[in-house]
């Protein structure tokens, strides 16, 4: 049992440091001159990567926000840099992905006098 929670806390660890990592590099991406394509799209992807990291540590809310913030991004630049196509149905699951994995967490949670929150599900769709 104390190997399984070592491993696990392994685990976590390396998780974060992995976040901390795709940090790191979109501050020094900004220093560094790219096409404006190629940048929005790595940055893009950089973010879906968190993203999916902030679910998996079940960091819901987190995860919802920073995604909504992506998928906007993305809704933004699409037009402008068709390119960025290529890459819709990643942004979109893990946006969806984590609303509905906070609806998932919000039903575990509700007492029974509370509803769980079903516009998760509405914007997830």
């Amino acid at each position: 049992a104390l190997n399984q929670a070592s491993f696990y806390a392994g685990h976590e660890f390396i998780t974060f440091c992995r976040l901390r990592v795709l940090y790191l590099i979109k501050s020094v991406r900004k220093q560094i001159e790219y096409n404006e394509c190629i940048r929005i799209r790595k940055e893009i992807q950089e973010d879906v990567e968190i993203g999916k990291i902030l679910t998996r540590i079940e960091k819901y809310q987190a995860a919802v926000d920073f995604n909504r913030r992506n998928y906007e991004k993305f809704l933004l630049n699409i037009s402008e840099y068709r390119e960025l196509k290529q890459i819709s149905h990643c942004v979109l699951h893990t946006y969806a992905q984590s609303l509905f994995q906070l609806f998932l967490a919000s039903l575990q949670n509700s007492d029974a006098g509370n509803d769980p929150p079903h516009h998760y599900l509405e914007e997830a769709e």
